[in-house]
């Protein structure tokens, strides 16, 4: 099959505004209506994330506060898409709507500016069934709702894309300004858009013919000045780790379950992206046609900025997540289906649409996308407290951070002074029980980030028993306690074993026979017995495989000790994950109590760990370092149910949720 050199089909697609047949353009139309409809839902009521309140909270009254404080000491990202946040919500206010419309707008651009890029490369055929992979996958709806530097980058980016091939076919001087302007545009949204952007700029430097060679390095060079301003920002910013305990270092397993999330962690949309893929590289070997610069845009375009974020999260800082490689997945994608520009023309419009119907379908019955998305951790929680402010014998608790909830309080317009709640994320065991000890409330509410102390939740329970409402959502939970009888009242524990001096519930309890017992002779009748730690460092452990008490790749391993007579904090309660002789994970609390008597919490969220704990052995056990006095009067060990959809945004989720 004979081709026009890659050079001719450029400048035959950079004529035209709008390329391809009739029929084409009517299906990309419809392609763009899909896309606006999953991007538009229900608008007003979008939700914040954590990353559009941060920068929100760093909108300062000036702009040279907001570039100064909000950007230069407290972000990674360079400084456009905060002051373009600054100036819009001066003009439009801060209501989700408004904030998220343009982002929204930038995405579904971005949309129509690589059909462009992809036909004049590749095509009718690959530029319609990639337009319907990136028009309603959850990598670019997720993303294209949020107003982020993520929408943002991929408009700019796509813009250099689509104004750099237009040159390229075309040797327009707009198209040339076109693509100054858009790697200025790149360089001021995204680190990892000026990395791109860099590189599209180096390999149209290859590209160019001779005689336009100098005018395009001019136009270069200017882009570059113009993003000398920006120069001090972006070195102290690369001295600052501000990602450092957010960002994990990425794993050999990273790149697998990236795929498996492009896939919506669904069979079905696994089996489409397959047989895309499987049609393509067959057409490409029984035509062995291919576009010889192809390869370098896919490579250093879609490539390399992964293999860039991928060796500098582990040799210098954690950085790459999902969200810094959206805007290099397009031409990754294009490279990958290149071979469907060999497809019969008669099988692309239903492969297009098909490819667009799954996708829609896993995204909305399989991610659960607008269930998830749509149900904001940071509103429930200070819809809780609200709540609690108005029920004089409720108390409110907060484990993460307040400037989210104190953002929403002044959002929707309430005196931060009339809503108390506590939060208790950097306080002590000692003083989270004095609170609880203190309090005369019947009821407490509880609200959870991703991020809380694990032990927090049966501390509160210990002093507020019975549970009212439980609510599961993305990185956070809501839980409301009560410290009298409920009807009804839930129960989210799947296993629990105890023991004591004169009972045991359930098995794999070891305690040495020579432990000796000891009583209060003051409380005789009714002073449980205890026993004798003193002079003894070891004595009680629970030894139980994993897999007999917790199948939830979520649940939460929850320990108890109660202790009287303790002398000083060398009392510890210890939980550890052995795999064979190896230790896997180890957490232990300290004995923190104001006095003499209390209990000593400690837990382990299995979410957090490699394989969920899987395959290991649980082994929770005291430790009387020191041997000092100390009396224990019970072990206890619960399993809590977990949180199916913890990770929901970016993880496979863990099972329906009972919890909504």
């Amino acid at each position: 099959m004979n081709k026009p050199s890659w050079r001719e089909g450029l400048k035959a697609a950079a004529v035209q505004a709008l390329p391809g047949t009739a029929v084409q353009r009517i299906t990309l139309v419809a392609l763009l209506l899909v896309a606006s409809a999953l991007r538009l839902w229900d608008l007003p009521n979008i939700p914040y994330t954590h990353e559009e309140i941060s920068a929100l909270i760093r909108v300062y009254p000036s702009l040279g506060e907001t570039v100064q404080q909000g950007v230069a000491a407290l972000d990674t990202h360079p400084p456009g898409v905060q002051v373009f946040e600054w100036a819009w919500t001066k003009l439009f206010g801060m209501s989700e709507a408004a904030v998220k419309l343009p982002f929204i707008l930038m995405s579904l651009l971005a949309l129509l500016l690589l059909y462009r890029f992809a036909f004049a490369w590749c095509g009718p055929n690959v530029a319609l069934i990639m337009t319907a992979l990136l028009a309603t996958i959850q990598y670019t709806v997720m993303y294209g709702q949020v107003a982020q530097p993520y929408a943002a980058g991929l408009f700019t980016t796509a813009l250099l894309a689509d104004q750099l091939t237009r040159y390229l076919g075309s040797g327009s001087r707009k198209a040339l300004v076109g693509t100054a302007l858009a790697a200025v545009l790149s360089a001021y949204t995204h680190h990892f858009a000026l990395m791109l952007a860099v590189i599209m700029l180096l390999t149209g430097s290859v590209l160019i013919v001779r005689a336009k060679r100098r005018e395009y390095l001019i136009a270069c060079a200017l882009a570059a000045v113009a993003f000398l301003p920006n120069i001090p920002i972006l070195l102290k910013q690369s001295g600052v780790k501000i990602l450092d305990g957010w960002v994990a270092t990425p794993t050999t397993l990273w790149v697998p379950d990236y795929l498996w999330w492009l896939a919506h962690c669904s069979v079905l949309f696994a089996a489409m992206w397959a047989l895309l893929i499987v049609a393509s590289v067959a057409l490409r070997i029984r035509y062995r046609g291919g576009i010889a610069p192809l390869w370098a845009i896919t490579l250093l375009w879609g490539v390399l900025p992964l293999l860039v974020g991928y060796g500098y999260s582990l040799w210098r800082s954690p950085v790459l997540q999902y969200s810094v490689v959206l805007f290099s997945f397009p031409y990754l994608l294009l490279g990958t289906l290149a071979g469907l520009r060999y497809m019969r023309g008669t099988w692309v419009l239903p492969a297009a649409f098909v490819t667009a119907a799954v996708s829609v379908f896993t995204l909305i019955t399989e991610r659960k996308h607008y269930e998830i998305f749509y149900a904001s951790r940071y509103e429930a929680i200070t819809h809780g407290i609200i709540e609690a402010s108005t029920i004089p014998d409720r108390i409110a608790l907060l484990d993460g951070p307040d400037r989210m909830v104190d953002f929403y309080l002044k959002h929707w317009g309430l005196d931060r002074a009339k809503v108390p709640y506590f939060s208790i994320h950097d306080r002590s065991a000692a003083w989270l029980d004095s609170l609880l000890g203190s309090t005369t409330a019947s009821s407490a509410f509880y609200g959870a980030n991703a991020d809380a102390v694990p032990e927090h939740t049966a501390r509160i329970q210990a002093a507020f028993p019975f549970m009212q409402e439980r609510h599961d959502m993305d990185e956070g939970q809501t839980f409301l306690f009560s410290a009298i009888p409920v009807n009804p009242s839930l129960d989210d524990k799947k296993w629990g074993s105890l023991i004591t001096p004169d009972a045991i519930e359930g098995d794999g309890w070891e305690v040495n026979a020579d432990l000796p017992l000891w009583q209060d002779t003051t409380d005789q009748g009714r002073s449980p017995r205890a026993w004798d730690l003193t002079g003894q460092e070891f004595g009680i452990l629970l030894n139980k495989p994993i897999y007999q008490i917790a199948q939830g790749d979520n649940d939460v391993i929850e320990a108890r000790m109660n202790a009287v007579g303790v002398d000083g904090n060398g009392l510890k309660l210890v939980m550890e994950l052995k795999e064979g002789d190896l230790t896997a994970f180890y957490r232990s609390q300290a004995f923190q109590s104001n006095d003499s008597n209390g209990s000593i919490f400690c837990a382990i969220p299995l979410a957090d760990l490699p394989g969920h704990g899987q395959g290991q052995r649980l082994r929770v056990y005291l430790w009387n370092e020191g041997g000092r006095a100390a009396h224990v009067a019970s072990m206890e060990v619960r399993v809590r149910e977990g949180n199916p959809w913890l990770y929901g945004f970016f993880q496979p989720l863990k099972g329906p949720l009972r919890f909504p």
